[in-house]
């Protein structure tokens, strides 16, 4: 079948400079859209994405009743099954450019503390061999000439992979989030701290139009990570994360990283 993706000249100013930056795959994956209730979710991995996306995609799905509502919300990251948001790749050129730009809709996305961020990444893809770790796998193979198991690979390996790749190469689940949200490219209403989304369900109520919002959905896969920072990072590599990340600090105001 042919590619039914939009041609990048047909796109939109700001939706083609977003998906030249990002790629059209990591803007059609990370972006939630509710032509209902006029919000656009931009998803950040790694940064409460899973509680997100429940919560959210149960509101969204009530309207398709509880069964789906239940599927949403046991399968969070499962995109095949289903998806109550709408998709960029569904949305003719001229609605997407609307979508990321217009007043009647409202754009934002959760972030996370850049350190606690990368390290969950470490933890939970690196420490389980799970397949985000092939590529990194690969490049210390590469670098070193050493096959390495992913369960041997250690911090400072790990940051030496990933500090030395522009923001597009990265995974998602590390890359750059200023980046990876088109931070200077989008416009957003308001960008939420992982740390305070307790308190935040107020404003995302407000952001969806939704003002009785409740979080419905606990992460099943937390790793702890922003518990277990002096156990990981030594100071320097600290500063390797916040020289890597220094966007991320500056743009979404976290204090830069100490122990």
């Amino acid at each position: 079948m042919d590619d039914r993706r939009p041609k990048r000249a047909d796109l939109g100013p700001v939706t083609r400079a977003y998906v030249t930056d990002m790629g059209w795959r990591s803007v059609n994956l990370h972006t939630h859209i509710s032509l209902v209730n006029r919000y656009v979710y931009v998803e950040v991995p790694k940064a409460g994405c899973g509680t997100m996306k429940a919560t959210l995609g149960g509101m969204e799905a009530a309207r398709m009743g509880p069964a789906m509502v239940a599927r949403v919300q046991e399968n969070p990251h499962d995109r095949m099954k289903a998806t109550p948001f709408v998709k960029p790749f569904q949305l003719p050129p001229a609605m997407l450019e609307d979508v990321f730009t217009s007043a009647d809709f409202r754009r934002f996305a959760v972030v996370r503390d850049p350190a606690s961020r990368l390290l969950s990444g470490y933890i939970e893809k690196i420490g389980q061999g799970l397949k985000q770790s092939a590529p990194i796998v690969a490049a210390i193979k590469d670098s070193t000439g050493v096959d390495i198991a992913p369960a041997d690979i250690t911090l400072d390996q790990f940051l030496d992979v990933v500090t030395a790749q522009p923001s597009r190469d990265q995974d998602p689940h590390w890359r750059r989030q200023a980046d990876h949200l088109g931070i200077g490219i989008i416009e957003y209403d308001d960008v939420v701290h992982l740390e305070s989304l307790d308190a935040s369900w107020p404003r995302i109520g407000e952001l969806t139009r939704t003002p009785d919002l409740q979080e419905q959905f606990f992460c099943r896969n937390s790793t702890g990570a922003r518990t277990k920072i002096a156990d990981y990072y030594t100071p320097r590599l600290l500063e390797r994360v916040a020289e890597t990340y220094a966007r991320d600090y500056a743009e979404f105001d976290y204090p830069l990283p100490t122990r």
